[in-house]
């Protein structure tokens, strides 16, 4: 896994989630700036986070019990949790993205996905992205 690749997988499943919940999206967080993370065989990499927001009004029972059987369409493991808000949905695994969250609370519909770990040092990323 490259940065590129790990990023744009991660803006995919972004994507394709604020698609099927439909709307107008506004990124909040990222996806500019590489976090740290630890890789599998315990040495340092990095990882991209990407929270994107809507006012959507919508119907959070029904837009998180679609997106969370979406999810689970697409081979990730899929947890609800309800609130007085609305449904929070988290997804992982797949092999895309580390994970994936929709909270679709009326007014303040949320998307945040954090990209799969990869070789890398955040701080020297964010040092080239400042360089070109």
């Amino acid at each position: 896994m490259d940065a590129e690749t790990a990023k744009q997988q991660m803006i995919d499943a972004v994507d394709d989630a604020t698609r099927l919940l439909g709307g107008h999206w506004e990124a909040r967080t990222g996806p500019d700036y590489p976090e740290d993370c630890v890789l599998s065989d315990g040495e340092q990499g990095a990882q991209w986070r990407y929270l994107t927001g809507s006012t959507l009004a919508g119907n959070p029972s029904e837009d998180g019990a679609r997106i969370a059987d979406h999810w689970r369409g697409q081979g990730l493991q899929v947890v609800v949790r309800g609130s007085s808000d609305g449904p929070a949905v988290f997804g992982s695994g797949g092999g895309q993205i580390a994970s994936i969250s929709a909270y679709v609370y009326p007014g303040n519909y949320t998307v945040q996905a954090v990209s799969l770990c990869f070789p890398g040092d955040a701080d020297r990323i964010v040092e080239q992205q400042a360089d070109e």
